[in-house]
């Protein structure tokens, strides 16, 4: 592990499924900001879409897939290693770690504090990104957002130009209720309000507040993620019809798609009450493959897989 000398400051980026952390992450990592940080991505799902949404914009990214640091030891033990080569390798000032949208911190944090000096970091903050649109039902909803929340120093509000006035003033108040410490704030999406987000998000703020000995093991209930990759066309209509038809017990969607008829690579994501597939760059010289996860209460992959591929379109003419 890390020297004492060497240790860098760690901050947490969580968030709910959906609420926005990628998008957050791009915008520090695309601003102009004079720390050395180092990426530590962690997906859940065996599908790297997040490290490669990100990559071409930060210096060292290192994706812990498969599962969620904050109760599985094995990652745990992954994300250790993780902070330590990333440390020796580049020095870095600060590590930023974009947790899976279920991670409690409080169990990564306790975790760190648990192997003393031979800790690979110091905590150096929490920030949690919260739905402004589907934020107070997941609050409500979901044990892992309130626990998200619960443990950040600062809330970033995503989205608000989508959500109602009156959601934003009840999602206030709950947040003030279950965390009256934590500063909020949010960013637009303009040059200004971006060269503000990177200092405030990457400020080292100890926290002040002693880690919870009295919470108990931390369980995911039914919530689980499934993977599908595979290189056929698909048709967007039937696949766009299949993700609303999952509704609520669907949280998070995201990945891309190889989309019948057409060169582009499609971009299909669900996130909070939304539902989009966008078309990004040509496929190019790249083999053209959807490569998706969808995140939900109580899925069942192999429903899932029998769904998507009810979506297929005929080779013929591609």
């Amino acid at each position: 592990m890390s020297t004492s000398e060497s240790k860098p400051p760690l901050i947490l980026l969580t968030g709910f499924l959906g609420a926005g952390k990628t998008t957050v992450l791009n915008r520090v990592l695309g601003a102009q900001h004079r720390r050395r940080v180092a990426v530590i991505i962690n997906e859940l799902g065996r599908i790297d879409i997040d490290t490669r949404l990100i990559k071409s914009r930060a210096g060292d990214v290192m994706e812990l897939a498969g599962g969620c640091v904050c109760h599985e030891v094995r990652v745990q033990s992954e994300l250790w290693a993780a902070i330590d080569e990333v440390t020796r390798r580049t020095r870095p000032e600060v590590v930023l770690i974009e947790t899976t949208g279920i991670a409690e911190p409080w169990s990564i944090l306790d975790g760190l504090e648990a192997l003393g000096e031979g800790a690979p970091a110091t905590a150096a903050g929490v920030v949690c990104v919260v739905d402004a649109e589907a934020g107070g039902g997941q609050l409500e909803r979901h044990e892992e957002a309130r626990a998200q929340v619960e443990a950040a120093d600062r809330i970033l509000l995503s989205k608000l130009d989508l959500a109602a006035p009156e959601a934003v003033v009840a999602l206030h108040r709950e947040l003030a209720r279950r965390n009256p410490a934590a500063e909020r704030a949010s960013f637009p999406e303009t040059a200004e309000a971006t060269a503000e987000l990177a200092p405030w998000l990457l400020d080292l703020r100890a926290s002040s507040r002693a880690p919870r000995a009295a919470h108990g093991p931390h369980t995911h209930g039914q919530l689980a993620a499934v993977a599908y990759s595979d290189p056929a066309p698909l048709l967007a209509e039937p696949l766009l019809d299949l993700v609303e038809r999952l509704g609520a017990a669907l949280v998070r969607a995201k990945g891309f798609v190889h989309v019948a008829g057409d060169s582009r690579r499609g971009f299909l994501e669900r996130s909070g009450a939304r539902t989009e597939l966008r078309f990004t760059e040509l496929w190019g010289a790249e083999t053209p493959r959807t490569e998706i996860v969808l995140i939900g209460e109580g899925l069942d992959a192999g429903a899932i897989h029998r769904q998507i591929w009810a979506c297929r379109a005929s080779t013929v003419g591609q």
